[in-house]
């Protein structure tokens, strides 16, 4: 079973104002609100005044999607406006635009860090986070893990989950800080009562190894539990690998398939090795090769390296217990998985 720690570092995770001049979601959300009435000459009329909320409150309309007049130039000119004069949602939305590119903003992760430094020193906690990232990755930035834990600190004194979770892992691994597993144990059970699902599979991992606590696999395998009901691939992978061993949990074989089944359908490799092992020892489901073949060619198709050197192996080697139009079939249907999943 897995035991590698992991934490979602993914910058986008913080783009929580990037909608403002960013691209419409209104296609991800079913049956969206109507956009709000805006008085644009009123906006206009505050602006030239120099009300940085009223420039944000432009920004954002000339980015809209949905308006006639709509303008990137305008949206992003207005949008540096409302930054200059402190308005902190603009400070934060220009760094991720200088961070992430478009809008006819060319990526400029120096610049990101300076504008997230200056929301960051207003007490935005999710500029917080992302200077705190870019110092921990050395973008925009020269690497920093000391720097990167100050950051996280403070937006983890505010409670923001995703810097609680890497201040916790910085904590565990003594980067940037001094190690103590109390402390990131802490933090981590802090984020997962918010719902961050990575902590909880970290969680898991340290009562599965009995990092600064007494080994204690049904409590490693619970947090699983809870971070696959939160979608974290890896959890699930964790969660149904102690079904299918009874480690922690009675074992359950046909439970970890319907697991597995989840992550590989996400395209992920590791579940999809597993569930096609599945199929080919007929462990909690039926035994068909076609299935475990057409897996194990996706997890080829998925990954690269030793990894998929691996996978090549393990797929040739189910593939000599098939006739041809059994590998036909499964090639197809593989292809056909792959081609629907990249849609």
């Amino acid at each position: 079973m897995s035991s590698a720690l992991s934490v979602h570092s993914t910058l986008l995770a913080f783009a929580l104002s990037v909608a403002a001049v960013g691209p419409s979601l209104a296609a991800q959300a079913p049956a969206p609100p109507a956009p709000p009435t805006v008085n644009v000459a009123q906006l206009q009329q505050a602006a030239a005044r120099g009300d940085a909320k009223a420039e944000f409150d432009l920004a954002v309309y000339f980015g809209r999607d949905d308006v006639a007049d709509r303008s990137d130039a305008a949206s992003v000119d207005w949008l540096k406006k409302s930054a200059a004069h402190g308005f902190v949602d603009a400070q934060h939305t220009l760094g991720l635009l200088y961070l992430l590119g478009g809008r006819g903003v060319t990526t400029d992760p120096p610049q990101a860090a300076e504008w997230f430094r200056k929301a960051g020193d207003q007490g935005l906690p999710v500029a917080q986070y992302a200077l705190a990232q870019l110092y921990a990755g050395g973008l925009g930035v020269a690497a920093d893990p000391a720097q990167a834990v100050t950051w996280w600190r403070k937006a983890s004194d505010q409670a923001y989950p995703l810097a609680q979770a890497m201040l916790a892992k910085a904590y565990f691994e003594g980067r940037g800080v001094e190690q103590s597993y109390a402390t990131a144990i802490d933090l981590w059970t802090k984020a997962a009562e918010q719902g961050q699902a990575s902590a909880m599979l970290n969680l898991g991992t340290v009562y599965l190894n009995g990092n600064g606590v007494e080994v204690d696999l049904p409590t490693a395998v619970s947090w699983w539990r809870r971070g696959a009901d939160a979608g974290n691939i890896a959890a699930i992978n964790n969660y149904a690998e102690a079904l299918a061993d009874g480690v922690g949990i009675a074992a359950d074989p046909a439970q970890a398939v319907t697991w597995w089944r989840k992550a590989a359908e996400q395209g992920d490799a590791r579940a999809q090795h597993s569930l096609a092992l599945a199929y080919f020892n007929a462990e909690g489901v039926g035994r068909d090769l076609v299935e475990a073949y057409k897996w194990l060619y996706v997890a080829v198709l998925r990954t690269a390296g030793e990894e998929r050197t691996f996978y090549v192996h393990v797929r040739d080697s189910v593939g000599t217990n098939m006739t041809g139009e059994q590998l036909a079939a499964a090639q197809q249907q593989a292809k056909a998985w792959a081609e629907a999943f990249a849609r």
